[in-house]
């Protein structure tokens, strides 16, 4: 038996805001009401991958640098915060 892949949670575009990382800034959304951590989020047409997390407290060490990164790959970061948790989504 094969598992079945779960469908994209579906993220109102108008949901979407920005999270300031000091010298930019990423597109970000609210999700604590979720019942647990997607792998897939879908914005309008943009299907976003989960790649990685960091703690909310203490993120500023390490998480801007790292989103750099991955948008100098040409990736297109989403930032969803749950519980004490920035999860980095990737397009």
């Amino acid at each position: 038996m094969a598992a079945q892949e779960a469908a994209p949670l579906q993220i109102d575009p108008t949901l979407i805001s920005e999270l300031d990382l000091d010298t930019f800034q990423v597109p970000y959304v609210y999700l604590e009401d979720e019942p647990y951590v997607h792998t897939r989020l879908l914005v309008g047409e943009t299907e976003y991958t989960y790649d990685c997390s960091f703690p909310v407290k203490g993120h500023s060490a390490v998480m801007p640098a790292a989103i750099a990164e991955v948008q100098a790959d040409g990736r297109r970061p989403l930032v969803a915060e749950r519980g004490k948790r920035y999860y980095v989504y990737l397009a």
